[in-house]
């Protein structure tokens, strides 16, 4: 039979909350020298449409958005001059943000994929054009998949000082190369080992970020405008017998920061009924901090240092599970998704993020 022109596949959609609390010394939003607010609350709705074009052309159109109330600054073009700003590094201000993410796979052939991303993402104070090119060839019998990718980000967005003033434009450019080879070890086993390097350029801080300074006033954050990162990572997944399947995960990271980090997760699925599974998942994370971190700089330092709890010495637990339901239905609608789940992230530094989703996809 002849491949319709256009036939949509799949459809997808996805709400996720996110509430973070806990402090950091980046933050401005606490008393002179000590540590600040980090509390942070994001709505996320988010659709997936996945469609066929003919025999040989799959497009995915994904459109995710955020409304952030965070300790960011927030500015308004109506009833106040553009550059005014509302809030620096307080939690008061709420900025929404969406993107526009579309894949493009090509079917060169019954074991190659040609694929094409191009993204856009807009919030009040930052733009972001994304634009990606990967392939993937299989061998064996489909036993082996060796794939690639290459990305390229380009993010405008505003330059605050720290008392809120507007000055321009700041860019950045991030482009990153990925490697990873699939295997087929058994019938119920699978593996995928992956290597992806990155190099950004630019202003690679938020730049309202704020160091403290000995004198209880606070210093801007002086980053490097280079930054290269290399990471590596290995999964194993295996069917169990009992209508169960394990996964686990590893990766370790590097960069010329001097940041180092390990993180191990496992993720256990259960069906339990029919189209019901449950999942439990569990990850643990370690870094290092790079030598210029401080919590506490002088007012005559020249060098760089940054206060980021993001990049401060820590090691983080998530511990989460969900329920996911499938059920088989007739005629077009050929299967319904629904699942719900939990998250809790807990760092060393009290930071705790709070994530709860519920998704709904439709098969065609």
């Amino acid at each position: 039979p002849v491949a319709p022109p256009y036939e949509i596949e799949s459809v997808r959609v996805r709400y996720t909350q996110y509430n973070q609390t806990g402090v950091g010394y980046q933050s401005a939003a606490g008393p002179a020298g000590l540590p600040g607010s980090e509390w942070m609350r994001v709505e996320s709705p988010q659709a997936e449409v996945t469609a066929r074009l003919g025999d040989r052309v799959t497009e995915r159109v994904w459109v995710p958005v955020d409304i952030v109330t965070a300790a960011s600054p927030d500015h308004s073009r109506f009833g106040k001059p553009y550059d005014a700003v509302d809030a620096v590094t307080t939690a008061s201000s709420t900025n929404p943000s969406g993107s526009f993410d579309t894949l493009t796979t090509y079917h060169w052939d019954r074991v190659t994929d040609l694929s094409m991303r191009a993204a856009f993402h807009i919030e009040e104070p930052f733009e972001s054009w994304i634009v990606g090119l990967a392939a993937t060839r299989s061998f064996a019998e489909d036993n082996t998949v060796v794939g690639a990718s290459v990305n390229q980000i380009l993010d405008w967005f505003d330059r605050f000082d720290l008392v809120g003033n507007r000055h321009g434009r700041a860019t950045r450019s991030t482009t990153n190369l990925n490697v990873d080879v699939t295997q087929v070890l058994s019938p119920t086993t699978i593996a995928n080992v992956a290597y992806g390097e990155t190099v950004q350029l630019g202003t690679l801080g938020n730049t309202w970020s704020s160091v403290p300074l000995d004198d209880l006033t606070r210093g801007v954050e002086r980053l490097p405008g280079h930054r290269l990162r290399h990471v590596a990572s290995a999964r194993v997944a295996q069917w169990l017998p009992w209508e169960g399947a394990l996964a686990l995960s590893y990766r370790a990271y590097l960069d010329s920061w001097g940041i180092a980090a390990q993180s191990g997760e496992a993720k256990l699925s259960q069906r339990v009924w029919g189209g019901v599974t449950v999942r439990g998942n569990y990850r643990y994370h370690w870094q290092t901090a790079p030598g210029f971190f401080t919590t506490l700089s002088t007012p005559m330092a020249t060098g760089y240092r940054t206060a980021d709890s993001d990049l401060a010495r820590l090691h983080a637990q998530t511990i989460g599970g969900a329920v996911l339901v499938d059920l088989p239905l007739a005629r077009r609608l050929r299967d319904l998704h629904v699942d719900i789940g939990y998250e809790r992230y807990v760092r060393s530094d009290n930071l705790k993020i709070d994530v709860t989703t519920c998704g709904l996809g439709f098969l065609f």
